[in-house]
């Protein structure tokens, strides 16, 4: 009784030290990916676009825009529309 407990905490240790991991490897791929946006100029062409697009839209529709254009995710779409806002 008493290993089966030691053992369901120890998986449970184990897979938040994972997630942990993950999400640093997450953080790190983000701030690289930005950092090849700048470099590029894309990052520029982004925000000129959401520019464009909310003179005559929404900021959800510009949002939708510059992912399906872009494949972004919500959060970084969101995050150029608020910078050119």
């Amino acid at each position: 009784m008493l290993s089966s407990e030691v053992s369901s905490i120890l998986i449970m240790l184990l897979l938040l030290g994972w997630c942990i991991s993950l999400m640093r490897q997450n953080r790190v791929l983000k701030r690289e990916n930005v950092r090849l946006l700048e470099k590029t100029g894309e990052y520029d062409d982004m925000k000129n676009e959401a520019k464009e697009i909310l003179k005559s839209s929404t900021e959800v529709k510009t949002v939708k825009s510059l992912r399906k254009r872009y494949g972004l995710s919500l959060i970084d779409a969101k995050e150029i529309v608020d910078s050119v806002k």
